[in-house]
């Protein structure tokens, strides 16, 4: 009898899972393993989310009859001696396409086989093949466009059912001891997630039915961050709990404008992890080496104020409390967070990253570094440095109405619209909210020119 190991990692569901797939056909009998690596790295809006998504998939699990082992330990022991204890053939796995994970693959493939076990990597996380999608001269693309026009043609949805029984063998006696769970947060400080969120392979495609139903909306409402327009579906495809292949195929059978606007969406997506794998520094290096010699200001004071949404600038403001409290931010309302950090404030791009990482629900390696750089200017494909956000505006344009604003900050809601986006122009000064922007827009973005300008260029050689 065939015995094999699922390990499930970033791929938190049943169906269009070609590594469970592979598995299931290659053996008689699974043993469906989670390995807890995190424990002891703090506690994370992400790893809020994973406690529910597992226990999400364990009882989707159990209802076809077999049974998710969640293990604590470092995969890199705790693997190899699970397929000792257990006699199996191979450990199958979805690759995540992030280079430290890519390497630890490597290594423990090796080591397995020494041991006559095979490691058999599937896909499944991405639509792209970085290898596989390069110019005309074979170099990786740094522009997103051509890289679209480039990947694009090669994205395929293969659907995959779910299995419809799972026959799981039982954890070998020695490695009970390695049982374990993830704990609730203490106090309970996720609790506004699950007013908006619900994790889980179910709920992930019933937001992509949603969110098809106003797709045609999508190109002119996507940017108004009052407007449920957009499709959410970030941590959900995150953590594995749908395919964006499945996304893919989803808004191209509903067709139009939305769906072509949803697909390029997608595609920053792929072109996020395309990047991560030609360029792995990037995620703690500036792609664009100008930048190394920035004068970057150093605050704690101001950093401090900025997380917790005290700047006194109403829309930054807004954004950081709507990520304290949901685990997540609107997509243009991130870019003018993230502008006024870098850009006036002067604070390296780095330090709003970490932040992002820890407070998102949706927060992603790839996704999050290429976001972070684009809108500092350091980045790939990046817009010119001297492209500063101005929050003002942009509130003033994307939510006119004050809406956004009104549902964040309380202490706001009783201005009226000419007033709110600025309450500093009219002399407002509501209670509780600081009187002025910690750094005056005009200020601000003047500094910014001038730390660039200041900076070093690299130098060239010449062959």
């Amino acid at each position: 009898m065939s015995r094999g190991i699922y390990w499930f990692r970033r791929d938190l569901r049943l169906a269009d899972n070609p590594a469970l797939e592979r598995a299931c056909r290659s053996h008689d009998e699974l043993l469906l393993v989670y390995v807890d690596e995190a424990r002891d790295a703090g506690v994370t809006a992400g790893r809020a989310w994973l406690r529910r998504s597992l226990d999400s998939l364990s009882a989707d699990i159990a209802r076809i009859g077999g049974r998710l082992h969640v293990l604590a330990g470092s995969a890199e022991r705790v693997i190899p001696a699970l397929a000792g204890a257990a006699g199996a053939e191979a450990v199958h796995v979805s690759a995540l396409h992030e280079p430290a994970a890519d390497a630890r693959d490597l290594r423990m493939a090796q080591a397995l086989a020494r041991d006559g076990v095979a490691m058999r990597r599937s896909a499944g996380r991405l639509m792209t093949e970085p290898e596989m999608v390069l110019s005309k001269v074979s170099t990786p693309y740094r522009v997103f466009t051509p890289f679209l026009k480039a990947a694009r043609p090669g994205w395929r949805h293969r659907p995959r059912a779910a299995p419809e029984r799972l026959a799981c063998f039982g954890l070998p006696s020695g490695m009970q001891r390695l049982q374990t769970s993830i704990a609730a947060p203490e106090p309970d400080w996720d609790r506004g997630f699950w007013e908006v969120w619900t994790p889980g392979e179910r709920h992930a495609q019933q937001r992509l039915e949603r969110f098809l139903e106003r797709l045609d909306a999508y190109p002119g409402e996507r940017d108004c961050p009052a407007v449920e327009a957009t499709s959410r579906l970030s941590p959900h495809l995150h953590f594995g709990e749908i395919s964006p292949a499945r996304a893919l195929e989803a808004a191209q059978r509903r067709g139009g404008p939305g769906a072509d606007k949803f697909i390029a969406e997608l595609g920053w997506r792929e072109f996020a992890y395309y990047v991560l794998n030609h360029w792995p520094d990037s995620t703690t290096e500036n792609f664009n080496p100008r930048f190394d010699g920035i004068d970057w200001r150093h605050d704690e004071a101001w950093l401090d104020a900025w997380r917790h949404g005290r700047t006194g600038v109403p829309l930054v403001d807004a954004g950081m409390r709507q990520l304290w409290h949901e685990g997540w931010m609107h997509n243009r309302v991130r870019m003018v967070v993230a502008s006024y950090l870098t850009k006036h404030m002067g604070i390296h791009w780095s330090s709003g990253a970490s932040w992002f990482m820890h407070t998102l629900v949706d927060a992603d390696l790839a996704n999050n570094t290429l976001g972070w750089q684009w809108v500092a200017g350091s980045g790939v494909d990046a817009a010119p440095y001297h492209r500063v956000f101005n929050p003002v505006a942009q509130s003033r344009r994307f939510d006119p109405a004050g809406a956004y604003l009104r549902r964040w900050l309380p202490e706001l809601r009783r201005l009226d619209d000419s007033e709110i986006h600025a309450p500093w122009e009219t002399g407002a000064s509501p209670h509780g909210y600081p009187a002025r922007p910690i750094v005056d827009l005009a200020t601000g973005r003047a500094e910014a020119l001038e730390r660039l300008a200041r900076a070093p260029k690299p130098a060239t050689t010449t062959g």
